[in-house]
């Protein structure tokens, strides 16, 4: 997929760099579209001639020195471009979203799960279509209008229905256990799953200080929500989860989710809290309080906890069920 990109003083070094790599090395171009003027003095008139070249044939180095401003170049699809999703049939507005591109190897498209609900997409061998807006004027549009944490909630009901699914629910479910301890360095380990170095964290005093010091996983869905006191999210809920008996906080299969001030302080967490489909969930209050983008980088911090913590601490695999 390509790009048709005008070449600007800001961008001629880049796409110098394309033509050379030319059709068959990525990030590289298929060919330029090149504009000459022509002025005839007698009769006062420009003329103006535009031709494409395939890069293809001919010598790209020279025709990459030639490149001038004004030209375009149909470069190959890169890192952070606006691209449009879409899963057939499209039933609502939803099923067709924008989202910023990384460009990775092999032919198969990958995408968050929490996104899977708006597509219907269901793990069965499903065909995705991916688009490449042409212009800078439908990548604005694109970017503003179809972006995913612009579309966070439907319009059928107000209800969210891009949130947690499949292996984020299961891993949220076992991490927020009442049996689920760490010690320093592995709560701080696996706090680093969440953040990629972005979120400066600040690490909370122990939950258990005697004989030694514990930290537990509800932590950590704290830490989740709100990574240090100066980030201003202050979530304030309470939740009967699906497992909840009677006496609220004092459940027994910790079933009553309390968060104040965004710290967790009871509750397993499972589908209701974390899915779509409830006007009662963490992340409606997030989008109610605090507005889309900030329920989306905490959408995007337990997509990167749960994935990687399932994948290299609690993973699942055929040898668990083999007696």
């Amino acid at each position: 997929m390509t790009y048709p990109e005008k070449v600007t003083r800001y961008n001629i070094a880049k796409l110098r760099q394309r033509v050379i790599n030319g059709p068959a090395v990525h990030p590289g171009a298929n060919s330029i579209r090149i504009e000459e003027t022509y002025i005839f003095i007698d009769f006062g008139k420009y003329i103006g001639q535009k031709y494409t070249k395939n890069l293809m044939y001919g010598d790209r180095a020279s025709l990459a020195d030639d490149l001038k401003e004004g030209d375009v170049v149909e470069r190959h699809m890169e890192d952070d471009d606006i691209v449009l999703f879409n899963r057939q049939p499209s039933l609502h507005k939803m099923s067709i979203m924008s989202h910023r591109a990384k460009v990775l190897q092999w032919r198969t498209f990958r995408f968050n799960e929490c996104v899977c609900s708006p597509y219907n997409a269901d793990f069965d061998g499903d065909e995705m279509n991916m688009h490449l807006p042409q212009t800078e004027e439908a990548r604005a549009e694109a970017a503003t209008l179809m972006c995913v944490p612009n579309n966070l909630i439907t319009s059928r009901n107000g209800e969210p229905l891009v949130a947690a699914t499949q292996d984020f629910l299961t891993a949220s479910y076992l991490l927020t256990q009442k049996n689920i301890f760490f010690n320093r360095e592995q709560f701080c380990q696996v706090l680093t799953l969440m953040g990629d170095g972005i979120d400066d964290i600040e690490l909370p005093e122990a939950a258990i200080v005697c004989p030694i010091r514990l930290w537990t996983g509800k932590q950590i869905f704290s830490l989740l929500v709100r990574p240090n006191r100066r980030c201003p999210v202050k979530v304030n809920f309470e939740l009967k989860e699906r497992n909840y008996t009677t006496n609220l906080s004092m459940c027994y299969k910790d079933g009553y989710v309390v968060f104040r001030n965004s710290e967790l302080l009871s509750g397993n967490l499972c589908k209701k809290t974390l899915g779509d489909g409830s006007k009662k969930g963490l992340f409606y209050v997030l989008i109610r309080d605090h507005g889309s983008a900030e329920a989306a980088r905490c959408m995007n911090r337990l997509a990167k906890l749960c994935a990687r913590w399932l994948g290299n601490f609690k993973g699942k695999y055929i040898g668990d069920y083999i007696p």
